[in-house]
């Protein structure tokens, strides 16, 4: 899509003439931090709206030709998609249009995926570029009007970059708007043409892959998905991972580089134990007998939160095909990255192929670093109690399989992840597959986020408490953002970013403080309410607790004849609320509502007759 870059004249260029030297000034203005805080901000501004204002009818249009090519278009296949549509008297079919339901789900659905295609595109620089280029000279006449040519002359470069910036910032909505109008519309008009050689064959293959695109099939669970939120298959949506303390700590360590060198110790170690001593012990890396200590230096330049989705990546291939615990499974680079969800590289064909070599390298000195951590069961243990934290094998020949360099390796967790599951206790948790495509180092503080929400949803799930609030500074700490009251604001909006992300990304369903703020301060004391997506209380509601609480009387008849739960669930799900979101509108606690729908309990009278009503008014 690069090709919009090079659109000329499209807005308010050409109008007066400008030096030359201007222009080129404009162009340097362009900086690294400019580019930055320009993409940050078009990526939460209604460009996605724009953009797919004009895809949605394109590629309904376009549907809707190659269903009357292939000869499909009929009433069974409208009605299968709600469509709204009227007959002539010859049967021919007119005035077609989704229904408002279908019609907003496919909005969401296409703003998600155009999102997904400009972070891993790297499009959103495309388009600030083209929106800098073309917004020249209506910038620099607007800077003439506060700066003589002599003043800004005599500015540094990084402060007439700064003005500019700021200038181009300020331009109103409406031409702002009018600007990217356009370029949505050269842009579908890129993207319809790139689509359209390849699925413009009239088949019920092709059909498909415009149903998949527009959000109007679920592969997994058929066709019936659209008026209620799709719960997405597991396999497909989220890796298992495993779920103690212990791990979650060890992530962690990992992501921050939190492995410091101990008085007296020789090999650099991390803290594995939590205040409620659920945790307990160190991670130790260190190197074996024939290695040179200088090997050490390097791990903690490697070490990343893309070590953490390699330590993912196992456990939930380890999970998935292993027959025993003892059993190491084969891992090749290239399964790592295919759930990470990176593109394949065009061969000369113009075909994909396989993934970088350079990637492969990543991946390769992520284990080499997993295959040095080792943990003790107590912070001041001998060495002699320590056992690795992965257990790979010795084999060489599994290093650099293949022609192209994919590197193999046979591993398993080590007993001390997994020494509970021996036991007997299957301590796994849900991790979306989104967590591993975000980019470990533009959106670290995103992977740490929902990686504690995952393993904290896993914990909160035996008393169904996942709407519990949680202190500030606890998810300040668990991503490792430090607070600065110099910096406050800033922190602030960093700090609701990651929270807007996830939402963005279906990793949790949303979020709100418990109370308004005033200052930097003040925010430190507040709580927040994180609402798990609904395929996580589904999932976690088939888990049977080990604990049975007592169930309250109901007082209604006709409540404790059709169930309150899935009444309240139905109703909240075709209304497209979440659980915070009915709780507000019924007048109850949030998990209240969560404990109804997993009917861990029953309601009061009180509330009982809150629900009556409400469900009674819904029906109205």
């Amino acid at each position: 899509m690069k090709e919009l870059t090079n659109t000329n004249k499209v807005y308010g260029k050409g109008q007066t003439r400008i030096n030359q030297e201007w222009f080129e000034k404009a162009q340097y203005a362009l900086n690294p931090s400019n580019m930055k805080s320009w993409t940050t901000g078009i990526r939460f501004s209604q460009i996605p709206y724009l953009i797919i204002s004009h895809l949605k009818p394109a590629l309904l249009n376009t549907y809707i030709d190659l269903a009357k090519s292939s000869g499909e278009l009929n009433s069974s296949l409208l009605d299968r998609y709600y469509f709204i549509y009227c007959t002539d008297e010859k049967g021919n079919i007119r005035n077609l249009s989704l229904s408002p339901d279908v019609s907003h789900h496919v909005d969401q659905h296409l703003r998600n995926y155009m999102i997904d295609l400009f972070d891993r595109e790297n499009i959103w620089e495309d388009a600030v570029q083209w929106y800098w280029n073309n917004s020249m000279t209506w910038t620099i006449e607007a800077m003439s009007h506060e700066f003589c040519l002599g003043a800004q002359a005599r500015m540094s470069e990084k402060t007439w970059s700064k003005v500019y910036s700021k200038t181009l910032c300020y331009a109103g909505s409406e031409r702002f708007n009018d600007m990217f109008d356009i370029y949505a519309q050269n842009f579908v008009t890129l993207y319809m043409q790139s689509f359209g050689k390849k699925h413009l064959e009239p088949s019920r293959f092709e059909l498909t892959t415009f149903e998949e695109l527009l959000g109007l099939n679920s592969p997994s669970r058929g066709l019936q998905t659209i008026l209620q939120p799709k719960i997405e298959n597991d396999r497909l949506t989220y890796l298992t991972t495993l779920s103690q303390a212990m791990y979650q700590q060890l992530r962690k360590a990992v992501a921050i580089v939190d492995f410091p060198y101990s008085d007296s110790k020789i090999w650099p170690s991390a803290n594995l134990e939590t205040q409620s001593g659920s945790s307990k012990g160190k991670a130790v890396l260190k190197v074996g007998r024939d290695e040179n200590l200088s090997v050490l230096e390097k791990f903690p330049l490697g070490m990343n939160d893309e070590t953490v989705d390699v330590m993912d990546s196992i456990c939930h291939l380890w999970l998935k095909k292993a027959q025993s615990h003892q059993t190491r499974i084969l891992i090749r680079a290239d399964d790592i990255l295919d759930l990470r969800g990176l593109r394949k590289q065009k061969n000369g064909q113009g075909q994909r192929g396989g993934y970088k070599s350079e990637w492969r390298e990543r991946i390769a000195n992520h284990m080499d670093i997993l295959d040095h951590l080792w943990i003790s069961p107590d912070k001041e243990g001998s060495p002699l109690d320590e056992e690795k934290a992965f257990i790979f094998s010795q084999l060489k020949d599994f290093q650099q399989v293949g022609s192209q360099g994919e590197y193999t390796w046979e591993v398993r967790p080590g007993d001390p992840l997994i020494r509970e599951m021996q036991e007997g206790k299957r301590q796994t948790a849900l991790l979306s597959k989104r967590v591993l495509e975000l980019d470990p180092y533009r959106q670290s503080y995103e992977k740490r986020a929902s990686r504690y929400f995952s393993w904290l949803w896993r914990s909160r799930q035996s008393r169904a408490q996942y709407l519990k609030p949680i202190r500030v500074p606890t998810l300040l700490e668990a991503i490792h953002l430090d607070y600065k009251t110099s910096r406050s604001a800033k922190i602030i909006e960093r700090f609701e970013k990651v929270l807007d992300v996830l939402k963005d990304k279906g990793i949790i369903a949303h979020w709100q403080y418990d109370r308004v703020y005033k200052n930097g301060r003040d925010w430190l004391d507040l709580k927040l309410v994180v609402e798990p997506p609904q395929a996580i209380f589904d999932q976690y509601a088939k888990i049977k607790s080990p604990t049975k609480y007592p169930a309250k009387t109901l007082q209604s008849d006709k409540m404790m004849l059709f169930g309150i739960g899935p009444q309240l669930r139905n109703e909240r799900l075709r209304r497209r609320l979440t659980q915070m979101q009915a709780a507000e509108e019924i007048g109850i606690d949030q998990t209240t509502v969560s404990k109804l729908e997993l009917e861990r309990r029953s309601p009061d009278s009180q509330t009982a007759r809150k629900i009556e009503q409400w469900l009674q008014k819904s029906s109205r």
